[in-house]
């Protein structure tokens, strides 16, 4: 234990230097706390022995006081990045929220590594005087699709066990039409972590665009499994969209047995499914609107709502 306290405390230190070592303005630390509130992790204690919060890159990134640290279900939120919460739980793991998903999601594996990982991404947006770098943004003031992976594959060299950094960058290349190296991707991430039911359920919507269906099925149970393990709020979506699956595979036992976990797991789906299907019907939407009834029929394939929207559709 003593050693790897000292090789963490050593990382951060080295996190460290290159901050100090900015041009001034660029980065703005606090002076450490005479005292720290109890109850805090290692992690953070060491980080704390540094500075009383800081702002990276301007206001990128923000290192909030030990003061203002807050602990619920589990994990202590610690600074604020794009807006939102970035939390440490009690193995050492960073989280952050994924609207896409509305979930967290583990974006780092250890404190140092994804402080140093930040750094790095976020140096690819600023220059060394803390401007926003010229060819970084497009017309719309989003960051390049080109510079997003370049970010992605930064911190992944950083904390390569990190699954949400790879997680999304698997979605990049999906993005870019390059189904195969989306798929390592995320074979590498359910690897290293087998819970992410997100990324397991992604690697079935791949191999269903490749047209194996056997191996769709399969990854989407891993999804559902995953998710009902952890007992994720959204687990019977998971089921869902096994049964989906299924009826593309023609495997209607699974279809059935799906559908039960679905409708038991989660039983406000259908209505928030049929409200989602008639609005994207409203605005126009035929295409999203069809995805959602698909997944409604296969888990309630006799509702009469159900099969009153698929006429409107029809």
């Amino acid at each position: 234990m003593a050693k790897r306290r000292s090789e963490e405390s050593g990382s951060l230190d080295r996190v460290f230097t290159l901050i100090d070592e900015a041009a001034p303005g660029v980065h703005d630390l606090e002076p450490p706390a005479a005292e720290l509130p109890s109850g805090l992790p290692e992690p953070l204690i060491e980080l704390y022995a540094r500075c009383d919060g800081a702002r990276i890159y301007i206001d990128s990134l923000e290192l909030v006081p030990s003061a203002d640290v807050s602990f619920e279900a589990g994990r202590w939120s610690f600074a604020i990045a794009d807006h939102e919460t970035v939390s440490l739980d009690h193995r050492g793991r960073i989280w952050r929220r994924d609207d896409s998903i509305e979930d967290d999601v583990c974006e780092g594996t250890r404190l140092d590594r994804w402080l140093a990982a930040e750094l790095d991404a976020l140096a690819l947006v600023f220059d060394g005087d803390g401007e926003y770098a010229e060819g970084v943004f497009d017309e719309d003031g989003e960051i390049l699709p080109v510079v997003r992976e370049q970010q992605l594959r930064a911190r992944l060299k950083r904390d390569v066990a990190a699954p949400g950094p790879r997680w999304r960058l698997a979605q990049a290349l999906l993005e870019q039409g390059a189904e195969e190296d989306a798929r390592n991707e995320l074979e590498q991430v359910v690897a290293d972590d087998p819970v992410f039911a997100w990324a397991w359920l992604d690697l079935a919507r791949v191999s269903e665009k490749l047209g194996d269906s056997t191996n769709a099925i399969d990854e989407a149970r891993m999804a559902a499994e995953a998710a009902e393990g952890v007992q994720h709020p959204q687990a019977g979506y998971f089921w869902s969209q096994v049964a989906r699956l299924a009826v593309r595979g023609g495997d209607d036992m699974q279809r059935a047995q799906a559908a039960t976990k679905a409708s038991l797991l989660a039983p406000g789906l259908k209505n928030s499914q049929l409200e989602g299907a008639r609005e994207r019907l409203e605005a126009g939407d035929k295409v999203s609107a069809k995805g959602l009834l698909d997944l409604l029929r296969a888990v309630w394939p006799r509702d009469l709502e159900v099969l009153d929207l698929a006429k409107r559709l029809s």
